[in-house]
């Protein structure tokens, strides 16, 4: 096992990336299976917020997006972000593309173009560009429904999700904004590489349809614990180079209801029963079938947004020493 900056241990579970320093959290470690996962590496470090990498199809550069916000645990809306491009996936140094808020950028297959979503006077819109010659080339000069957001394209066809009275929607359009269909409910949706279908999130579980028949096929299923309260919840798919597996990102919420006591002078009191939330993300990959499902990350750290490079290489976004950065790794698939 080759040992990366000093800071790998080696635990019969497998490894345990732990970086030095001060940590607000009680333990700030990524443990991933070395027979799954090899060749991890942190890639960007300036420590600022980070969300929706896409790997250019050479495998090359990385868009994705940024906050001027390092603290991992704040809220950010994605009209806070902005795209940002490595034209180098290996290398840190980063190019801001779009000043304007923008999230969710997604490559043509050119490698070179872009569509993206940025906001801008009260709705997000869809905007396609170039990492070359720039430019900004409106899809949608208004949102779609109550907001667009993360797109997937292929060719000139593009999914993305929009709001239709206050649930998440997959919509279908042309990239010059003709043609619009809504398919259905759903979120994140990305395109298979070959076939005219699309994986996708509906109530936390991952689907598939296939717009040949517009059939909804369930691949995995979010479960929900009742006993311990807990409920799962899936982000973030998309299928690899050849279509044949699904890398995503999973996690579960932890509902708890606790009695805090107020008092309100020395003699009276009230007592209020809440629900406090916990959440942890990681990295899950399986065939395309929903067959022989791996956790790749696990450890109390947030893994997320999840995006496949070249050559069975993975990027993701990890929360590390409360530092929100891209790391890379190698996925040893089964053949």
């Amino acid at each position: 096992m080759k040992t990366f900056t000093n800071f790998f241990k080696i635990t019969t579970a497998g490894v345990v990336i732990a970086l030095a320093g001060c940590a607000t959290r009680t333990a700030d470690i990524i443990t991933y299976d070395s027979a799954s996962l090899t060749n991890v590496t942190r890639v960007t470090d300036n420590r600022y917020r980070k969300d929706s990498v896409r790997v250019s199809p050479d495998g090359s550069k990385i868009l994705y997006c940024e906050a001027n916000v390092m603290d991992v645990n704040a809220s950010i809306p994605f009209d806070r972000f902005s795209v940002m491009l490595l034209r180098d996936a290996n290398s840190s140094a980063k190019t801001p593309l779009i000043t304007d808020p923008s999230f969710g950028p997604v490559w043509y297959d050119d490698g070179a173009g872009y569509v993206y979503v940025v906001y801008e006077g009260g709705s997000s819109k869809l905007v396609k560009s170039n990492i070359v010659g720039g430019g900004k080339t409106y899809i949608t000069r208004n949102s779609i429904g109550e907001y667009d957001n993360r797109p997937s394209i292929k060719g000139r066809v593009i999914i993305c999700e929009t709001g239709v009275n206050g649930k998440r929607h997959i919509v279908r359009l042309n990239d010059d904004g003709t043609e619009v269909t809504i398919l259905g409910e759903g979120n994140s949706p990305s395109w298979h590489p070959t076939k005219n279908k699309f994986v996708f999130i509906r109530d936390g579980s991952i689907c598939e349809m296939d717009l040949e028949n517009n059939q909804v096929t369930q691949i995995y299923s979010a479960t929900t614990d009742k006993n311990r309260n807990v409920v799962e919840f899936c982000s973030q798919p998309s299928y690899s180079q050849d279509g044949e597996y699904i890398l995503f990102a999973k996690g579960a919420s932890t509902f708890i209801t606790a009695t805090t006591r107020t008092f309100l002078s020395s003699l009276k009191s009230i007592f209020t029963k809440h629900k406090m939330e916990t959440e942890r993300q990681h990295v899950f990959f399986m065939e395309e079938s929903g067959a022989n499902l791996t956790q790749l990350t696990s450890g109390n750290v947030d893994v997320f947004s999840p995006s496949w490079g070249v050559g069975n290489e993975i990027f993701f976004i990890a929360n590390v020493q409360n530092a929100t950065e891209i790391w890379k790794a190698r996925l040893m698939l089964r053949n």
